[in-house]
């Protein structure tokens, strides 16, 4: 039954739409967490979980795998990436994690103004097959890890979807790399899973982190940036993730 649990509670298909009645149900949520603790334990006690968390995206390729299997619309994450400041004429504008290209290339339908774009991903095929798709002087396409990556330049915004969860042990390390190269005034727009769990799913590489509020607000306090918002962005129907919108203050004199 356990077993059963977990599988459920990796996403599968036929269960989605129940997975949140079915762990509010009395024992189920206590089961499912034993079970998160249990398989996250085994995989720290192997070493090197950082780069384990890493392994699937580097072998990403560029595909609907990457959305729940489905190709989803990028247009409902530019939309409100634009409402909150995240594009303009002279900004020089970071996605981590853009895939396929889903909101690179809805940004680019949109007509959002923007000087630089850097699209930064951990896959190199992603990287590849972005380069290839899209032609247009302005694009930067780049191999790298968020929580290391140098951009060259003070960052006017960055924004990350479907990214964030992923990375182990939190997004801590990579909003505080962010927030070293945003210009005062700069805003970073994200998306989180807004719960308590925290897991590796049945492969063992893929990492899963969800965050309430308050503890999405702490990482964002300490990496010196000033929450200005808490959302929510809805990539497709039944996939209504937390919006977090936060603001590198101006120095203090």
């Amino acid at each position: 039954m356990l077993t059963r649990l977990a599988k459920w509670s990796d996403s599968h298909p036929m269960t989605r739409r129940m997975r949140r009645r079915l762990l509010d149900a009395p024992g189920v949520s206590h089961a499912v967490a034993a079970l998160d603790r249990r398989r996250l334990r085994q995989v720290e006690s192997a070493g090197s979980t950082a780069d384990r968390s890493k392994r699937r995206w580097r072998e990403a390729p560029p595909d609907a795998g990457l959305t729940w299997g489905d190709e989803v619309s990028g247009e409902p994450a530019v939309e409100i990436a634009e409402r909150y400041g995240v594009f303009g004429p002279d900004h020089a504008v970071l996605e981590v994690g853009p895939g396929y290209g889903r909101i690179l290339g809805a940004a680019l339908a949109r007509g959002v103004e923007f000087r630089r774009y850097i699209g930064l991903d951990l896959s190199q095929e992603n990287v590849d097959h972005l380069r290839r798709t899209y032609d247009d002087p302005r694009l930067e396409i780049v191999c790298g890890d968020v929580e290391s990556a140098e951009f060259g330049e003070p960052l006017d915004a960055a924004y990350s979807f479907l990214t964030f969860k992923h990375i182990y042990p939190s997004f801590a390390a990579a909003l505080a790399n962010i927030g070293r190269q945003l210009r005062p005034g700069g805003r970073v727009v994200f998306d989180l899973i807004e719960g308590s769990r925290e897991y590796f799913h049945r492969d063992q590489v893929t990492f899963m982190r969800e965050y309430t509020r308050p503890e999405a607000a702490g990482i964002v306090a300490r990496a010196g940036f000033r929450l200005v918002a808490v959302d929510e962005v809805v990539h497709a129907p039944g996939r209504v993730r937390m919006l977090i919108v936060a603001e590198r203050p101006p120095p203090q004199s």
